[in-house]
């Protein structure tokens, strides 16, 4: 896999223009709308209610401003946990993903014995238990942002409007496309393991680690048609993380 690992920090990046939204919004949530101000001018009168108040309310202005930056920051700082378990467990199942699509795991001669590739078996089982903990982050997403950030002490309206936010700002069409061909490349590395279990000794050396030589038509037929399926499936989630990263 050539991506690199640039989505877990790109995913906040993607999933929270919610900071540069509501910033642009003038912070208007819990705001309520001011009478428009009286057309005639006031007396330049020192004594004149009108002309004393103005500075304090500028200030109450700019106080009601810092008031909501500050939920604003509560609700980052709350919505960031979540994500950033995302981010980490999704950065993990790359790794995994990445060491069953080394030249290596398609070269049956790399395999020093039976037991090695029953090790490969474990390894492949906790991918799969990885890659399910990953989906079922993403689909719990909105009951554990709704879990962190109800303790923000800001208004229902804005946690909703937060949310919803940060909940589409998550690529979902890439993220399902890379579960099925996750699912996909570990159901094909499954296949190819208990090939090499099944078909041990029955093939040889060869100087072209991509064309390994067997001792039976049927078991080379069988060995093409896994390696071909895990090469196009290993292709296209590269390009799904590459999308994921954009």
């Amino acid at each position: 896999m050539t991506a690199t690992l640039q989505f877990q920090t790109h995913l906040l990046k993607r999933c929270l223009p919610v900071i540069i939204a509501l910033a642009g919004s003038g912070m208007a949530f819990g705001q309520t709308a001011q009478p428009a101000a009286p057309s005639q001018k006031p007396q330049a009168n020192p004594e004149n209610p009108a002309l004393r108040s103005h500075g304090q309310s500028d200030k109450a202005t700019s106080e009601e401003s810092l008031v909501n930056k500050s939920q604003l920051e509560r609700l980052t700082n709350a919505a960031d946990k979540v994500l950033n378990r995302i981010q980490n467990e999704e950065n993990d199942l790359y790794l995994r993903v990445n060491y069953f699509e080394k030249p290596d795991r398609l070269d049956p001669n790399s395999y020093a014995s039976k037991e090695e590739v029953a090790q490969w078996q474990g390894l492949l089982k906790q991918l799969k238990e990885k890659h399910d903990l990953v989906a079922q982050l993403y689909a719990d997403l909105g009951k554990d942002l709704d879990a962190v950030l109800k303790d923000s002490g800001v208004s229902k309206d804005l946690v909703d409007q937060f949310k919803k936010l940060v909940m589409d700002g998550f690529p979902w069409e890439e993220i399902e496309k890379k579960k099925k061909l996750i699912a996909d490349l570990i159901d094909e590395q499954g296949k190819l393991l208990s090939f090499y279990d099944k078909n041990w000794g029955s093939w040889t050396t060869s100087t072209n680690p991509n064309k390994p030589e067997f001792t039976s038509a049927s078991a080379a037929s069988i060995y093409k048609k896994l390696r071909d399926q895990i090469l196009n499936t290993s292709e296209q989630i590269e390009k799904e993380y590459k999308t994921m990263s954009e």
